[in-house]
């Protein structure tokens, strides 16, 4: 297994059960929150990455790249509030910085305005492979889920990017 790869899914695993838990007015609020959360989660009591214990940092703007979130530098989370056309292609370009500083890149929008824009750079670089060979994976947290648990929503309606699958 690729090293960092168990931290990866621990964390995609969090911020796809991750619902604001409100519409904030600024995109640093909802990384406040994911931040909280994430901390909270990787770090709680008998969560250990295959046994072993270990304080995971998860912070804020860091790294060369200033992602909005690293996890012990390997996971870098970029997050867009009401992801819009304008703000398509700096995405792209900032996704192609964290594919040289990260194993791992997570994209979570929390609102988008441009779908398209969106599918596009989904299908540009889901998958893409960053340093070391880890991956790219997008989540879009729709705004009627704010505030909404996720924990144990089995519904199957919808997709790991809040998609519906009909």
């Amino acid at each position: 297994m690729l090293q960092g790869q168990q931290l990866f899914n621990d964390v995609l695993k969090e911020v796809e059960n991750w619902n604001p838990t409100k519409e904030y007015n600024h995109e640093s609020k909802f990384q406040n929150e994911l931040k909280e959360v994430l901390d909270k989660q990787l770090n709680s009591e008998g969560r250990g990455i295959m046994g072993r214990q270990k304080d995971i940092p998860v912070d804020r703007e860091r790294g060369k790249s200033n992602a909005d979130l690293a996890v012990d530098d390997t996971v870098g989370i970029e997050m867009k509030r009401n992801l819009s056309n304008s703000q398509v292609d700096r995405l792209s370009g900032q996704i192609d910085k964290y594919l040289n500083e990260y194993p791992f890149v997570i994209i979570c929008a929390c609102g988008i305005e441009d779908k398209s824009g969106w599918r596009r750079l989904k299908n540009k670089f889901q998958g893409s492979q960053g340093i070391e060979g880890g991956q790219v994976e997008f989540i879009w947290k729709k705004k009627e889920n704010y505030g909404k648990s996720q924990q144990g929503d089995d519904s199957g309606e919808g997709d790991m990017f809040g998609e519906p699958l009909f």
